[in-house]
């Protein structure tokens, strides 16, 4: 048997085996080179592991310093490297702790330290100040009085500041009305040129006691300076024009008699012809007061300065009166924000009180001293069991409904 020949082995598959363990080569030169960059890596992963928990325990450190400090001195400090104020406390003492590395706690000098705990305060801008207030104000107590004690004179102040450089004296009258709601009595204007502050004057409605307001109307008409005049307009007037023509219409009264006070056709005005009481049977009429010696002197320097006087009402409401003697303007709810209108609302208010009083007198079977004409149960319970007095307006709810014979009483 002859020996076999050794086989040969193509050239293709030693020509594969040469090329396989060429990669076999190349792989194990990659994986031993893998190794030993992971090895490096892995040294190099260890020390920046032992840096950051050195440089955790830094910034726990940190972190245990700046948890101690307050909000607003995180706060400060925050605007000191210029980073946001923004957040809660954890917020600010983690924005702080990242920067850390810039900026640690244990740099925070005192002068840093001082600065949080006592910041500079804020410096406020001036405010420039309006005409209004660049107006000088009289320092003696009685001219000056706090916002707590009496009404303000906005307007009036105003007013007077804007006619400063005109050739007249200019004097502002306060113009208020009282008793347009109640089923009997008249209708009371009142207009005053009050010079003098006197505490206690506001809106006659907010002052509840009958009392307080008798003594402010004692104060006002006991001012030296002061000039008033109060239209008093009955129901029979009220009944011809209707209650709202009848206001109107007291308002220019009493207006028209503060600016002639001073005048020759008023020096007749005395005794019981200037007095508001319930024995007059006129339709309408108006007393007037003031005009002293003050005013005189006042007069004299006017006529001395060769300026006379001018004068600017202002009328409680939204209406103006037709026909008005001087320029006029109306302030909504001015009895409760300029001085004049309410010292005039106390002057209406006292007067038509007074005059509710004497009336009592004469119809007690109404008791008006209680409810001073206003529709009130007991009132109309009155009306209903005696009828309607001469001083009831006929022409309000429920009266005009009814039928009144000559004497007052219901018919039906």
């Amino acid at each position: 048997m002859t020996p076999s020949s050794p086989r040969k082995i193509p050239v293709h598959l030693l020509v594969a085996s040469l090329l396989f363990s060429a990669k076999t080569a190349s792989f194990t030169f990659r994986q031993t080179r893998s190794t030993v960059m992971t090895s490096t890596a892995r040294r190099s992963s260890r020390l920046q592991k032992r840096s950051l928990v050195s440089n955790v325990n830094d910034a726990t450190t940190t972190s245990n310093q700046y948890g101690s400090m307050k909000v607003a001195e995180l706060r400060a400090l925050l605007r000191q490297r210029g980073l946001a104020v923004s957040g809660v406390k954890s917020v600010l003492v983690e924005r702080l702790t990242s920067t850390s590395a810039t900026k640690l706690p244990s740099t925070i000098n005192n002068d840093d330290t001082q600065a949080v705990i006592n910041p500079q305060p804020k410096v406020k801008r001036a405010r420039k100040k309006s005409a209004l207030e660049s107006i000088p104000q009289s320092k003696t107590p009685s001219q000056a009085p706090s916002a707590v004690d009496c009404l303000p004179r906005t307007r009036e102040l105003q007013l007077q500041f804007a006619h400063k450089d005109s050739d007249t004296n200019l004097a502002v009258i306060g113009v208020d009305e009282a008793g347009r709601g109640p089923l009997a009595g008249p209708v009371v204007a009142a207009a005053a040129i009050v010079p003098t502050n006197i505490a206690g004057i506001v809106d006659s409605k907010k002052i509840t006691k009958e009392e307080e307001r008798e003594r402010l109307y004692e104060e006002l008409i006991a001012c030296p300076d002061i000039r008033y005049a109060v239209a008093v307009v009955s129901a029979q007037r009220i009944d011809e024009i209707n209650i709202l023509q009848a206001t109107l219409e007291g308002m220019r009264m009493a207006v028209e008699g503060v600016m002639s006070i001073d005048s020759e056709k008023k020096q007749d005005n005395e005794g019981n012809n200037n007095v508001a009481s319930a024995e007059r049977n006129d339709v309408s009429y108006v007393i007037t007061g003031g005009g002293g010696t003050i005013n005189k002197a006042a007069d004299e320097s006017t006529k001395s300065n060769n300026k006379s006087c001018s004068y600017h009402a202002l009328i409680d409401g939204n209406k103006v009166p037709k026909e008005m003697p001087c320029p006029s303007e109306s302030l909504v709810k001015g009895d409760g924000r300029e001085y004049s209108i309410g010292a005039a609302s106390i002057l209406a208010k006292v007067t038509r009180d007074r005059l509710m009083h004497e009336y009592d007198k004469k119809y007690p079977e109404f008791n008006l001293s209680q409810h001073k004409g206003y529709p009130t149960a007991a009132h109309m319970s009155a009306v209903r069991e005696f009828g309607a007095s001469p001083i009831h307006r006929r022409t309000f709810a429920p009266l005009k409904h009814m039928e009144f014979d000559d004497d007052g009483k219901i018919i039906g």
